[in-house]
């Protein structure tokens, strides 16, 4: 079976329950519930669960193929076929944004992928709308469009240009000093943070395989970690997993938020320690500082 019949009835629509903490704080619990049920329904091939989940004039586009399905019937005729096949049908993805439209309609837009047997993986953007009525949440509609490879690693690390240059933190009690730039040939960019109590390097790259920005940091008291970074409407999520220098497992979300070209917000959110949940840290700005002339 091709790859592409696979995922044009199954990749966009079968994500959308990988929800995270950072999802917007009115996100209705109950849609992040559904469609998470609707994840397992279809991992279980249990199609009498998957159409209960569809509106019966739900409607699903795929842009990349030009095709258009129109009703919960041919829809599910179709995951049908794909439920026949063979192939081990892996799903992964995430959510860029949840908005709820109502109280009785949500907006959710994200990237999915689908992998079958050994195949390499394929990775497309999704915008969905589900409702809610008598028979609770279902999808109404789903829209699927390919996610452009960049022609580069400098490329696909265009957006964060905005990141070059000096910065420092806009606090009193020993400031962060921030340098980043490109290295290795634009490829990647380095980030230099310094203060009196500490050091860290930070390498940020293109993961062509995964299609995402991923980073690693080294920190002067020997601890380590690495983290995504994914796209929230105007906000950067990175989502990191650390070694602590004592060997302890730390996790968490970073925001950033980008007031300016010279001034940005982080915030760390979701952290925990050893499985422990940790307080939220209050959010830090730092300022671009002005070149110095030479």
């Amino acid at each position: 079976m091709r790859f592409r019949m696979v995922r044009h009835w199954v990749a966009a629509t079968m994500l959308l329950g990988m929800c995270t903490p950072t999802q917007a704080a009115e996100e209705d619990s109950s849609v992040r519930d559904v469609i998470k049920e609707y994840v397992a329904a279809f991992n279980a091939k249990d199609a009498d669960k998957l159409a209960t989940m569809w509106a019966e004039d739900a409607s699903h586009v795929d842009h990349e193929l030009m095709q258009t399905t129109t009703g919960r019937d041919q829809i599910m005729a179709d995951i049908e076929v794909v439920f026949s096949e063979p192939d081990d049908i892996k799903l992964f993805g995430s959510i860029a944004s949840v908005r709820m439209i109502t109280g009785e309609v949500a907006s959710i837009t994200g990237e999915v992928g689908v992998s079958i047997s050994d195949q390499d993986p394929s990775l497309n953007r999704f915008s969905a709308i589900v409702v809610k009525n008598d028979d609770g949440w279902q999808i109404d509609s789903m829209e699927e469009m390919p996610v452009p490879q960049p022609l580069s690693s400098a490329a696909a690390l265009a957006p964060l240009d905005w990141l070059i240059g000096d910065w420092q933190d806009a606090t009193e009690e020993d400031p962060v000093h921030t340098h980043v730039h490109p290295a290795v040939g634009g490829a990647f960019l380095l980030r230099s943070c310094t203060s009196e109590a500490a050091q860290s390097t930070q390498i940020i790259g293109w993961d062509a395989r995964a299609r995402e920005i991923q980073s690693w940091t080294f920190n002067s008291d020997g601890s380590h970690g690495h983290a995504t970074w994914a796209q929230n409407g105007g906000d950067r999520l990175l989502r990191t997993v650390q070694t602590l220098a004592d060997g302890r497992i730390a996790s968490g979300t970073y925001v950033i938020h980008r007031e300016n070209d010279d001034e940005f917000t982080i915030k760390l959110m979701g952290r925990e320690i050893d499985g422990q949940p940790q307080l939220p840290t209050e959010p830090v700005t730092v300022r671009r500082m002005p070149a110095v002339s030479n």
